[in-house]
């Protein structure tokens, strides 16, 4: 699954990648050396590493003014960058990442590390002491809440996009539809304890981040979940130190959310500090939604008090970086973009066409066109900054095959690989047309048109099509019977910090599905690498993962599977008196758990 990404600013801006290049000299590789504490290099600019985690002002009010709405605000329901923000100030889910990693979770409703057996078919999570709901429910909250909210992942009246794809392993619960899945017990008021039908407890364990394990009560939620759809958005109860304003009777609706409007959060009066390892220093959180990037932007920058926590507009990014530099924050590891090669059907069946198309690609063009190093670092393998095993993948370098070494496009290498292909004279001699769709808003067509004049400069006819974002997963690259050739603009955001959360989807051809959300966009179905990856997905602790999904995305560049471009970081702003602190694991948006006033 991907969840929903905050459009990445793009900076398509000479003065920008003038500035950048400037501050960081240049790169006989054409690869960026940058890390979370270099952001491309440039200086003065923060990062999520950067950024204290310790010492902020306690108190006030912190006013956010976005352009977007939230798209769900149930934690058993949300799924966008933007709600995670509202998520885990106000609920704690088992297990939470602090803003500058995303390879460590730090255990939060449960009390400690999670217990796995040697089978790894059993999983036993200790739940914290002294944590309570917030009025009007009041009381402590034990494992039994946090199973029931397990329990409503699989309630089609929540309509959690993620269950399944990482909890389907739990007894009982591919037919579970809302009531107790019978492989989630609590022998006791402190004790959950997950049985599950085929050894993936590291899968699980790592999903446990999400939203959807934080405790929700059944006797007062339940009559919300029966609604279809559930109702208990509106009504929710927190147990992080904030809360959605509500009345007495825990109505959030129309006063501590006006859709499209406002949210105000507020201190939950019955959080403990001593439970939680969130310092939460400030006193309000009020949002505005809604209005112009280009004027909020202006505000926040020149304002007090203000951040902006969706993507600024991109002259403001270039405002920032020019003349409010402290202000801005770049936060890698924010998800990335490749362009997706049918592997099942046409042309790209042969493994050496598609290691022309990548051997050909100019990758450099293509991050320039996204803004440059500021806002963009070229692509070499599939694994991300700040996930683990990146650098045993490769890091910034990637691994060595001679298709991969020339970001900026190597036509005497393509040739070769068309020649392999089959091919005497360098150049594709087929009769068919390809079939390219790719998403309109800048600087989608920009890099498009490059993967087609790279497509096109190898011999290939091609047939370009440009159509909206959304349209272009829902109605062509992600519904197999259109066997669409490329893909130019796919891109994809991990859901925890694990490397399985980033390859496993796009690439293991038992999860190619029929129903038009398909995110195998490339149908790519090697035997070789479905083994590796079923067998990697038993493997058990960070560094052995690492390890094991390092070799696979080796595997997966070997056979150029798709060809990588862009791994994303994504802009912040904040006003001057304001010290923000992102989450590196949520596309560097703004925490507010750790964000103060100066």
């Amino acid at each position: 699954m991907m969840r929903s990404m905050r459009t990445i600013a793009l900076v398509a801006l000479a003065g920008v990648s003038a500035l950048v290049l400037a501050a960081c000299g240049s790169s006989g590789s054409g690869t960026s050396s940058s890390s979370v504490s270099g952001a491309g290099g440039a200086p003065g600019i923060q990062t999520p590493a950067s950024e204290s985690l310790t010492g902020g002002k306690r108190g006030g009010t912190l006013n956010v003014l976005d352009h977007e709405d939230f798209e769900h605000i149930d934690p058993g329901q949300s799924y966008f960058s933007i709600d995670y923000e509202a998520d885990y100030a106000t609920s704690r889910p088992l297990y939470s990442y602090k803003p500058n990693t995303f390879k460590e979770a730090t255990p939060d409703m449960a009390a400690g590390p999670a217990q796995i057996s040697a089978n790894k078919e059993t999983i036993t999570i200790p739940i914290r002491h002294g944590v309570h709901f917030s009025p009007p429910v009041n009381r402590e909250v034990t494992a039994a809440d946090c199973a029931y909210a397990l329990d409503r992942g699989a309630n089609p009246n929540v309509a959690n996009p993620y269950f399944l794809a990482y909890f389907k392993s739990i007894v009982g619960a591919e037919k579970a539809n809302g009531g107790p899945i019978p492989g989630i017990t609590t022998p006791n008021k402190y004790t959950l304890v997950i049985h599950l039908t085929e050894p993936k407890a590291a899968t699980v364990v790592g999903a446990l981040v999400l939203p959807v394990s934080a405790p929700v009560p059944e006797e007062y939620a339940k009559k919300f979940d029966e609604k279809k759809p559930s109702e208990y958005a509106n009504y929710q109860v927190a147990t992080g130190p904030y809360m959605w304003k509500a009345n007495k009777q825990g109505k959030i609706l129309g006063i501590g959310y006006q859709p499209g409007k406002s949210a105000t959060f507020v201190r939950n009066p019955n959080w403990n500090p001593a439970t939680d390892f969130r310092p939460a220093y400030l006193n309000q959180i009020n949002v505005t939604i809604g209005g112009d990037t280009n004027v909020i932007g202006r505000q926040v920058l020149e304002g007090s008090n203000l951040i902006q926590n969706d993507t600024p507009a991109q002259a403001i990014v270039k405002l920032a970086y020019e003349k409010f530099r402290s202000q801005l924050e770049i936060s890698p590891g924010a998800g990335d973009h490749y362009v997706a090669l049918n592997n099942k059907d046409g042309p790209f069946k042969n493994v050496n066409l598609r290691r022309a198309v990548y051997a050909a690609l100019d990758r450099t063009a293509m991050d320039k066109a996204r803004g440059g190093q500021l806002v963009s670092d070229v692509m070499t393998h599939f694994i991300y900054p700040e996930i683990s095993g990146f650098e045993q993948a490769g890091g910034y370098k990637g691994p060595k095959f001679d298709f991969n070494e020339h970001p900026e496009g190597d036509m005497a290498v393509a040739e070769k690989y068309m020649k392999l292909a089959g091919y005497p004279s360098g150049k594709y001699t087929g009769t068919e047309t390809l079939q390219v769709v790719g998403s309109t808003g800048n600087p989608a067509p920009e890099d498009a048109q490059i993967a087609n004049q790279a497509l096109t400069s190898l011999g290939f006819k091609t047939k370009l099509n440009l159509v909206d974002q959304s349209v272009m997963y829902s109605k062509y690259c992600g519904v197999v019977s259109e066997k669409i050739d490329v893909c130019p603009n796919v891109g994809w955001l991990a859901d925890f910090g694990d490397p399985e959360a980033v390859l496993s989807v796009p690439f293991n051809g038992k999860y190619i599905v029929n129903n038009g959300t398909n995110s195998n966009w490339g149908l790519v179905d090697v035997p070789k690498i479905n083994k590796a990856m079923t067998e990697a997905e038993l493997v058990v602790g960070t560094t052995a993962r690492a390890e094991a999904w390092a070799k696979i995305d080796e595997m997966l560049v070997e056979e150029a599977v798709a060809a990588p471009y862009d791994w994303s970081k994504q802009p912040s702003i904040e006003s001057k008196d304001v010290a923000g602190v992102g989450d590196v694991w949520n596309e560097g948006a703004w925490d507010y758990n750790y964000t103060s006033l100066k």
